[in-house]
């Protein structure tokens, strides 16, 4: 294994893993979250002496013709895929180093054959795409013929389903969150949010013939009415993509041109990853580790939606499961994450089990602690107070904007001042800003008017920034990944005054300054002068107040 991509004792546990499951152990790093899949096939390229195929390279030299020559099921089997001829030469991407395919180059005519290593994600989307053409599609804008897939009984066409593979593979190979698909009059819109951002895959034409046959194959995967088009309905489906396996929360939208469709992708086994490698300052780390020590009260992680608050509970989670004096039970909605030694259970609002029904149940479990996955509701959010109550640890998250904010949240649902002010122990608030690719940082230039937003009494001047030049590894994004942004409110004792006196939240807001709140500006400008966000990425953080906020 290359040096720097596992430690020993990351590959001991592969070992065990790979012998119990019958898995190589370069695929049991992979399925533990220790090596990125795209790390590991560079890496047994370097060791066999073959070129690593930069995908789209190879979509674009490919000759559909010499794919429909071969059964598919011979090309399933042996994990490869031939491309083209290079005169006598056959070009074929395969995911194992050792394959020898002289019998498909004899086979189409090569009198030898060249092999170029992919990862089996990056296989499975050029199977997706070759299969386009397979059925009549034409680099993904296939016309449908003979089918009407505007009527709610039609069968879908196998063109349009091939197409959502190829899309879902897509959106797993490039880190998606999120596929969008929307239509505009006769313009079809096709999106993907990576690291927040939503980016448009312009290399999907659609007509909004394709777009309406398109969405009834997606609500057929989730189960939807097909024939229902006012209405906004939810379903859940999953895909497989390599190793992995992928829930899909589909939502469609009825609009002016037609129903929108967004698929959001949970990864179902993730590794869960430390409290040191959340990117908190170190100071925050060990407030997190000591709150985690508590013996009863109320945590909690507040931020926007997709702003990173189930990975840090999950990280305290890890912490709690190898202590054994305690008993952990979650309630969740989805289970992000499977950890051993925590006993976890989802959600089912169709049997009419949901948060505030779990902990009137988890408190007869004799737990010590108990995680939420949100408060939504009043009732959710008087059981987490009587829970806290009654000499548990509380973990959960709300939607709100700030730290402070979270107090005002749980008022509006009902919470007394007097038992917020009893039982909450500290809040974490958080935002995910994008990372600079760390392989094409470069110094920048500041916007000048954004530096007097955030220095209005002057630069200092040790201040610097960078920003990502934009490489093949980042696809010219300059971005690559994401890091949370924090903030943390401790309750300590002025503060609990301040909450049961009932303080306005802006004097509530000044109070936490007075007793040591770390402000989420200063941990965003630590990030900023170490080159880790641009300083233009403040802007989509901070409110227009906490930018020049210096207090």
């Amino acid at each position: 294994m290359r040096v720097g991509l596992a430690t020993r004792a990351d590959v001991e546990l592969a070992a065990k893993a790979a012998s119990s499951a019958k898995l190589r152990i370069g695929e049991a790093l992979v399925k533990a979250g220790v090596v990125s899949e795209r790390d590991l096939h560079q890496h047994l390229a370097e060791q066999a002496g073959l070129p690593f195929a930069d995908l789209q390279v190879v979509l674009a030299e490919a000759d559909g013709g010499l794919f429909q020559k071969v059964p598919a099921r011979f090309l399933e089997r042996h994990h490869m895929l031939p491309v083209r001829l290079d005169g006598d030469v056959l070009v074929v991407v395969t995911t194992e180093p050792k394959l020898e395919a002289s019998e498909l180059g004899w086979a189409l005519g090569a009198r030898s054959v060249r092999r170029l290593l992919v990862t089996p994600t990056d296989l499975a989307r050029m199977r997706s795409a070759l299969t386009l053409g397979q059925v009549g599609a034409a680099r993904r804008t296939a016309q449908v013929q003979g089918r009407d897939v505007l009527r709610a009984e039609a069968e879908p066409d196998a063109t349009l389903v091939a197409l959502l593979n190829a899309m879902l593979v897509e959106a797993v190979t490039e880190r998606a969150s999120d596929v969008h698909l929307e239509r505009y009059g006769s313009r079809v819109r096709v999106r993907m949010r990576i690291d927040g951002d939503l980016v448009d895959m312009t290399h999907y034409q659609l007509t909004p013939e394709q777009h309406l046959g398109l969405v009834n194959v997606v609500k057929l995967r989730g189960g939807l009415d097909i024939s229902e088009r006012r209405l906004p309905q939810g379903g859940r489906s999953s895909v497989r993509a390599g190793e992995a396996t992928f829930d899909l929360r589909i939502q469609t939208q009825p609009t002016l041109h037609g129903e929108h469709v967004v698929i959001r992708l949970l990864a179902q086994q993730q590794r869960v990853i430390e409290i040191e490698s959340l990117g908190f300052p170190p100071p925050l780390s060990r407030a997190y580790r000591r709150l985690l020590d508590s013996p009863g009260g109320l945590v909690l992680v507040v931020g926007p939606t997709g702003s990173g608050k189930s990975t840090t509970l999950y990280a305290g989670l890890q912490v709690l499961a190898k202590d054994a004096t305690r008993k952990v039970l979650t309630i969740e909605d989805p289970i992000e994450y499977a950890i051993d030694d925590v006993q976890q259970t989802q959600v089912r609002p169709e049997l009419d089990f949901n948060f505030a029904d779990a902990m009137r149940v988890f408190v007869r479990q004799d737990p010590d602690v108990i995680l939420i996955g949100e408060v939504r509701d009043a009732e959710t959010a008087l059981e987490a107070m009587r829970a806290s109550q009654t000499g548990h640890l509380v973990l959960s998250t709300l939607h709100c904007n700030d730290a402070v904010d979270a107090v005002q949240r749980l008022v509006d649902l009902g919470v007394h001042p007097n038992s917020i002010a009893s039982e909450l122990v500290g809040v974490f608030a958080q935002r995910l800003a994008r990372r600079i690719c760390e392989q094409c940082r470069v110094p920048a230039t500041p916007d000048p008017a954004l530096l007097a937003e955030v220095f209005p009494h002057g630069v200092p001047k040790d201040f610097r920034c960078f920003r990502g030049a934009g490489c093949p590894h980042c696809k010219g994004r300059g971005s690559y990944e994401r890091i949370a942004v924090v903030e943390f409110l401790p309750a300590s004792a002025p503060l609990r005054i301040a909450i049961a006196r009932r303080l306005p939240l802006d004097e509530l807001r000044a109070e936490a300054r007075r007793v040591g709140v770390l402000p989420m500006r200063a941990h965003a400008l630590t990030f900023v002068q170490e080159g880790i966000i641009t300083f233009e990425e403040l802007r989509t953080l901070l409110s227009f107040e906490q930018l020049s906020d210096q207090a």
